[in-house]
């Protein structure tokens, strides 16, 4: 069973409470967030950060209390530390400095992990969490301003083929173009950056959900 936010605000605890009460489901898949890309992030730090805290508080409680046994939180990878090496461990958990564009995020994304853990170390329940990377597909988020860094380009490619431009400008370090220091502007053609984003939506079959 699931509600669209418009009908289930799971960041009014009252209402997360009695949904839950009242379905009572055998297992939970927390996938409800408030979430975007860099700018969003960055802009809206309060926002993400309180929307989130909130959403995971109300949603971890009430399962416990509507007595369901089984949850799977998903969480992100920016809970990991910027720097950390790659490919990530779960050991580098809160080793070192969080991405600071997205911190607020990441920060209540680590809370609500620990919930889920502290919740099961305590009551017996099996509350779990996985972080996955972020996909990209059908019902993403295209926006320009907000979505995550894969649509964005996506988008910009696609609009930049329709108009015929000779080449695509994107903002960013040639080494770590998702991050937020904007320091350099890369050209190269429009038609490179075309089939290459061409081969990696058709590579790709997992609907994002944001």
């Amino acid at each position: 069973m699931t509600r669209t936010h418009a009908a289930l605000d799971l960041a009014n605890q009252q209402a997360a409470a009695e949904f839950l009460a009242k379905e009572r489901p055998d297992y939970v898949f927390m996938a409800a967030a408030k979430v975007g890309g860099t700018h969003a992030n960055n802009v809206y730090r309060a926002e993400f950060l309180y929307q989130n805290l909130m959403i995971e508080a109300n949603v971890v409680h009430a399962a416990w209390q509507a007595g369901v046994n089984r949850m799977l939180f998903l969480g992100s990878s920016c809970i990991y530390p910027r720097d950390c090496p790659q490919p990530n461990r779960e050991d580098y958990l809160l080793t070192g400095p969080l991405e600071q564009t997205n911190e607020p995020y990441a920060i209540a994304k680590i809370a609500a992990s620990n919930s889920a853990r502290a919740t099961t170390g305590k009551y017996g329940t099996q509350y779990v969490s996985a972080m996955p990377t972020n996909l990209y597909g059908p019902n993403d988020n295209y926006d320009l301003a907000n979505s995550h860094v894969l649509p964005a380009l996506i988008r910009k490619t696609h609009e930049a083929k329709l108009r015929g431009d000779r080449e695509l400008v994107i903002l960013g370090r040639a080494s770590q173009w998702a991050s937020s220091s904007m320091l350099t502007t890369w050209r190269m053609p429009a038609s490179s950056w075309w089939k290459t984003a061409s081969r990696k939506v058709s590579s790709t079959s997992a609907p994002a959900r944001t």
